[in-house]
């Protein structure tokens, strides 16, 4: 009888002990905004938008009309969806699709930005996607409201994305507190390991708040 119970109470100490280990990632996360981060001058990219747009022609899909057309041709895309290493806004100018190499993409920088928070002794956090492919409807709509929505957007060709740099998500409490400036910081750092490796083109957008980032895959 004794060794019974014995062994229960070590199953249920087993199951005690994997719950408390599993309750680091918590759910949807908390995310966590600033007005504006201090971002270093380094990571305030400016890659021509010729020459990512010209990638973007070769490499991405053609450019779709409207929402209608939509419906059919999004099937050959990747649907993007919230996972442990990113998260995704609402999208009203734009849909969570993407081709191959710009979602092979995404997952390398969420895991990339989790893995320099780890190094660190931070707290784990997802990046925030603000945007994604666009078509050509949704650019007209979004240049009413937006006069710095470039009419050929590369967008349109589901090879590119935006990543906030004010806002982020954590998954939890484990580690030390981080903040905004320091999370902003760490991406730009992703980001400019990436685009050296000539993996992506990106362009620092101040007054989106977001890095645009551009597949070169």
């Amino acid at each position: 009888m004794k060794a019974h119970i014995k062994i229960l109470l070590c199953l249920f100490l087993g199951t005690a002990i994997t719950g408390c280990h599993s309750s680091k990632f918590v759910g949807e996360g908390q995310t966590f905004g600033v007005s504006q981060a201090n971002v270093s001058s380094r990571y305030a990219f400016k890659d021509p938008n010729i020459t990512t747009l010209k990638i973007a022609e070769r490499i991405g899909i053609l450019p779709i009309e409207n929402r209608e057309e939509a419906r059919k041709k999004v099937r050959r895309l990747n649907h993007i969806k919230d996972t442990k290493y990113y998260k995704l806004d609402p999208m009203t100018h734009s849909m969570p699709y993407l081709a191959d190499g710009a979602t092979k993409l995404l997952k390398t920088i969420g895991k990339k930005f989790q893995k320099k928070l780890k190094k660190n002794g931070y707290r784990a956090h997802r990046v925030i996607a603000t945007s994604m492919l666009r078509t050509r409807a949704d650019v007209a709509s979004l240049r009413k409201v937006n006069g710095n929505a470039a009419k050929n957007s590369a967008h349109m060709y589901a090879t590119t994305f935006d990543l906030s740099y004010t806002r982020f998500n954590r998954i939890s409490t484990n580690g030390n507190p981080v903040n905004n400036d320091q999370m902003a910081n760490f991406l730009g750092e992703v980001l400019l390991g990436l685009r050296k490796d000539g993996r992506c083109g990106v362009i620092f957008e101040r007054n989106q708040h977001c890095f645009h980032i551009m597949s070169n895959e």
